[in-house]
């Protein structure tokens, strides 16, 4: 190697009980005030003899777990990591080089890890996802007034002949369609399907069973649903209409709700004339399909104008209005020979905001910050990386996905909150906060990480420790 002034330059792997992941101590934090690995390690059945049994199941939770959040995607990369110290401290163990227990045995190996996932069944997965749903409860000290769900799919390129193998059009690609459920940063439910349903295929049956988790909790709270337009089917509504839920859903175009807005479309196109740019105007109307829907329905137009043309933008929803104005639709009914109109739904109640603008900008739009929650777990969090030939496996990787962002959530809600770097993203806080380096010495009663003398996130790693670790 090249010299630097007189002395030459070297490198070797001699450096001893040294670890690049001294940040998984704020894991174990986290890990330690959720109560996550133990309470999965319960829903998940071990059918392996406990005397026979060299890496307990919790064990392999954690590691797996942990080092999906540490940004490591495959279960190969546990043929080095097994050896990690870090990683053996998260898991319970002292690191293997001076452990004074006598067992000095690695954690488990990759072979270990796959057969954990494919001895998971579809039970065991209804009860993950049910336990995403007690921590997000669990995550609120008072029952909030009104919570938002937000509902989304997306597309899971697959890796081979897997089960469940499909072809989707619209991604133009093979790939599996998970569906995905957030409130705010929360992760509620992440249910791997084949691609050739459609967006909203188990949506119905999802919100039946998380509604009765939520209000078997909080009785009280007020429930909106929301989505894009592939979640407004009738079905799903009805369901919603007759339990109290509201929704807020994107509304495909067509010739019929073209017409709707035809008006306000013009509008636009002159305002555009006029001050450039892109021209919105947005009307409340009531609208039903011929067949499909067993009702009318309150629906916002957005009639949008810019140098591409037109734009037209619809949204569905059954939300009450505040000011309790009523809605007087009215039908054709024949009285002696004459046809009069006959007031029909009297006490319809028009929708939430009487500003069809402001309804869609507060209430619809911001649905595209769960677009960004998806991003961080299948680009930060390697989510896609379902490459098991069984579709449960599949599913379970999914989920433990899921698990690695509730942590690294966790990090963000509980220690970066009220700070500066509360909306850092799950691959920005692995940077920042795991990807330390430190020595980690072993003496009979202590295990020190002696973290890198010159980290430059140090005064906010001691911050976040503090706060995981103060008295519950």
């Amino acid at each position: 190697m090249k010299r630097l002034r007189r002395q030459a330059v070297d490198f070797d792997f001699d450096g001893g009980t040294l670890t690049t992941d001294g940040g998984l101590l704020l894991l174990r934090e986290v890990d330690r005030r959720l109560d996550l690995i133990r309470r999965l390690d319960q829903a998940i059945p071990d059918p392996r003899d406990p005397l026979h049994t060299v890496h307990p199941q919790a064990e392999l939770l954690t590691s797996r777990i942990f080092a999906i959040a540490a940004g490591y995607e495959d279960g190969n990369d546990h043929d080095a990591l097994r050896h990690d110290p870090a990683f053996q401290v998260a898991a319970g163990r002292v690191p293997a080089e001076h452990n004074y227990d006598g067992d000095h045995s690695p954690l488990a190996s990759p072979s270990t890890h796959s057969r954990l996932e494919n001895r998971i069944d579809t039970k065991t997965i209804l009860r993950l996802n049910e336990l995403l749903v007690d921590l997000f409860l669990e995550s609120y000290e008072q029952p909030p007034e009104e919570i938002i769900l937000d509902y989304d799919a997306t597309d899971d390129t697959i890796h081979g002949n897997q089960e469940q193998r499909h072809f989707n059009g619209f991604y133009d690609g093979y790939c599996f369609l998970p569906l995905y459920v957030f409130c705010d940063d929360h992760l509620l439910v992440s249910h791997l399907r084949p691609s050739k349903v459609g967006a909203a295929h188990h949506a119905r049956p999802i919100t039946k069973l998380l509604i009765q988790k939520i209000r078997s909790r909080w009785p009280d709270v007020k429930i909106i649903i929301r989505g894009d337009s592939g979640f407004a089917i009738e079905r799903l509504m009805r369901w919603c209409d007759k339990n109290d839920v509201g929704y807020v859903f994107g509304l495909q175009h067509n010739n019929v709700l073209d017409k709707q807005i035809a008006c306000e479309m013009t509008q636009a196109q002159i305002r555009h004339g006029l001050y450039g740019g892109t021209q919105s105007v947005f009307k409340w109307f009531r609208y039903r399909t011929q067949k499909s829907w067993d009702c009318s329905r309150w629906v916002v137009g957005k009639a949008e104008y810019s140098s591409q043309g037109t734009n037209p933008r619809f949204v569905v929803t059954n939300l009450p209005s505040e000011e309790g104005i009523v809605d007087p639709t009215y039908r054709r009914v024949t009285i002696d020979g004459k046809r009069v109109r006959q007031l029909q739904d009297a006490g319809t109640l028009c929708s939430v905001a009487i500003n069809p603008e402001e309804f869609y900008r507060t209430r619809y739009c911001p649905r595209g910050e769960m677009e960004n929650r998806i991003k961080e777990t299948q680009l930060g969090l390697f989510a896609d990386r379902t490459s098991c030939s069984r579709f449960v496996a599949n599913q379970f990787r999914l989920m433990l996905s899921s698990f690695a962002y509730v942590l690294l959530d966790g990090v963000r809600r509980l220690g970066l909150s009220d700070t500066k770097a509360a909306r850092l993203r799950v691959d920005t806080i692995r940077l920042r906060l795991l990807k330390i380096a430190a020595r980690v010495r072993v003496t009979s009663r202590r295990v020190v990480f002696h973290m890198a003398s010159h980290c430059p996130s140090e005064a906010l790693y001691e911050h976040v420790m503090q706060r995981l670790c103060r008295s519950d």
